[in-house]
């Protein structure tokens, strides 16, 4: 056991060395876990999917389309922490095992007894429903197999499944759980669909990528030569890969790029902790996928990129064309379990040399503290905000609705992606009444995408913090939420639970609270319904129950009501 612990430090280290010509072969211990699930194995989704800012870190487990399936642990260890929140992983378990691997059960709807009642406990010691319990080592074992609860479709789940991870324990890193000997059946080649060539000279946000479209013959994948005018290359692929006998279009594994058969370049999605998972965004190329494209997935990493999955032989991170010859390549894309598929192409380097165009805006580059001041607006982006180069621009649209206090400012654009928050302080462009002054948001509309955050006061400016970049407006809110789902002096005797729904004009809600005869009761929440499932905590008789709910702006509403059970 040492020595595969051993074994599994060398090889995240050699992975950690961004130039290398070939990455660390992964030897993961096989037949060590058991499937979760007692039914014939079968994926809705893999590891290392795109998705919406970050990857997928673990195996989407089918379920029959049913919830309430039983769960069973995937190896011996102790339950070490408990998670339960509205959206995300919903309700989940983590097993912590003795070989250094910690693996992790999502969107549950229920847990053992054991652990449901010790959960409980600590959520009335808390008074909160939302919770992340650390629990003792050795409080809670389990034995392979054991059961440890039944699956649902809890927290940001979209439909029945089970989410099932593997961690490094020790550095929270996920690792492919397909690796690990899972008798999940796959003889399918991943599928591939067109190769993208950027010119490194320029951001990735500053250019439209050059597409090869690929066609499938008999040897494999081939695309028609391509001539550029520049010479400093990087390479993206457009690829997904399918299980044998399931439809769903899945991650891929890997890509490595060759030239003359030399290995020069290659990703491998693997070893990714939620700290880093939003560095996929720099993985893709972002501006082609909001703007309705594809995912295109880069064999060399912007500069702002920390993700520890590249390899590459050369000095720079992008290939180099020296002459004006013609250059062979292949690119092979794998799976987890080695089925592979080849793309053989040729590039060639025109003598006309690029000419680089001038663009309007302020520089502002990966890697350094960025920052925009004007009068009324200023915007402060950290040295780890963005991912490649970008010429910030910003403009200035009439406001003039009701209870806004700004202009709209329309900073840069969506379609360039930040790792980290940006501070936005915007001036008021008229006095704010007093009651309003401590009820003020900075609204961003990004798309369709509508979200406020509270404003601070700060150096004659209202301030907060985004994540993306948008267009923003100051604005107040003087209206409280609404609550519904209950009506006074009702007879609950043959009811199930209490459903509570609450409105609120910008739909985000800051805090919820009931108190059955004074004391905090246990409500559910998914979105902005929550539910309370009678039982002991309220016995027959009277009762009366009191709602407090507050909004982002600090609104609160509070409504008491009696009820009969």
């Amino acid at each position: 056991m040492i020595k595969w612990i051993f074994t599994l430090f060398v090889n995240f280290l050699s992975i950690s060395l961004l130039i290398a010509q070939n990455p660390a072969p992964l030897n993961y211990p096989k037949g060590y876990f058991r499937y979760p699930l007692a039914i014939a194995p079968r994926l809705n989704a893999n590891f290392g999917e795109m998705r919406p800012n970050h990857f997928h870190m673990g195996l989407d487990l089918y379920t029959l389309k049913k919830e309430n399936l039983p769960i069973y642990a995937a190896a011996d260890g102790y339950i070490s922490k408990v998670k339960i929140e509205p959206g995300g992983f919903g309700n989940a378990i983590y097993i912590a095992h003795p070989n250094g691997l910690t693996t992790l059960y999502a969107h549950m709807n229920n847990f053992m007894p054991a652990l449901d009642q010790y959960v409980k406990k600590q959520q009335y010691l808390l008074e909160s429903w939302s919770v992340e319990l650390l629990i003792p080592n050795g409080l809670i074992p389990v034995k392979k197999g054991d059961f440890i609860g039944y699956s649902g479709n809890t927290g940001g789940s979209q439909g029945p499944h089970v989410h099932f991870e593997i961690r490094e324990t020790a550095t929270d890193k996920c690792l492919n759980p397909l690796l690990f000997g899972f008798n999940i059946p796959d003889q399918v080649a991943p599928d591939v669909y067109s190769i993208a060539v950027y010119n490194r000279d320029l951001s990735s946000y500053d250019q439209s990528p050059l597409i090869m479209p690929v066609r499938k013959t008999a040897e494999g994948y081939t695309s028609v030569p391509l001539r550029v005018n520049f010479d400093k290359l990087v390479f993206a692929v457009r690829a997904t890969d399918r299980m044998t006998g399931v439809p769903n279009n899945n991650g891929i594994f890997m890509a490595t790029l060759f030239e003359n058969e030399k290995a020069v370049s290659s990703f491998r999605i693997n070893g990714i902790s939620y700290d880093e998972t939003r560095f996929m965004n720099a993985h893709i190329d972002y501006k082609t996928k909001l703007s309705g494209g594809a995912y295109f997935q880069y064999l060399y990493p912007l500069p702002g990129d920390k993700l520890n999955i590249y390899s590459y032989s050369n000095p720079g991170s992008y290939l180099k064309l020296t002459d004006t010859l013609k250059h062979n390549y292949r690119m092979e894309i794998k799976d987890a379990y080695g089925n592979a598929s080849q793309v053989r192409f040729t590039i060639q380097q025109s003598p006309n040399s690029f000419i680089k165009t001038v663009n309007p805006g302020i520089l502002m580059k990966a890697g350094e503290l960025n920052v925009f001041e004007s009068p009324n607006l200023q915007v402060y982006l950290s040295e780890q905000a963005l991912y490649d180069s970008i010429y910030f621009k910003n403009s200035v649209l009439i406001g003039g609705q009701p209870l806004t206090f700004s202009p709209v400012y329309i900073v840069h654009t969506p379609l360039t992606p930040l790792q980290d928050y940006m501070t936005i302080r915007i001036k008021p462009d008229k006095t704010i009444p007093y009651p309003l002054r401590s009820k003020m948001l900075i609204r961003k509309i990004s798309k369709d995408n509508v979200t406020v955050r509270k404003a601070e006061w700060e150096m004659g400016m209202y301030s907060s913090r985004f994540r993306e970049f948008g267009t923003f407006q100051l604005v107040a809110d003087d209206q409280p939420p609404i609550i519904s789902g209950i009506t006074q002096g009702a007879n609950l005797g043959k009811a199930a639970k209490i459903t509570i729904y609450v409105r609120d004009n910008f739909d985000e809600i800051n805090n919820f609270r009931a108190e059955l005869d004074g004391a905090w009761l246990r409500f559910s929440q998914r979105s902005n319904t929550f539910s309370y499932v009678f039982d002991e905590m309220c016995i027959p008789g009277e009762h009366e129950l009191k709602i407090s709910v507050k909004d982002e702006a600090g609104n609160t509403t509070t409504q008491t009501y009696t009820f009969r059970r």
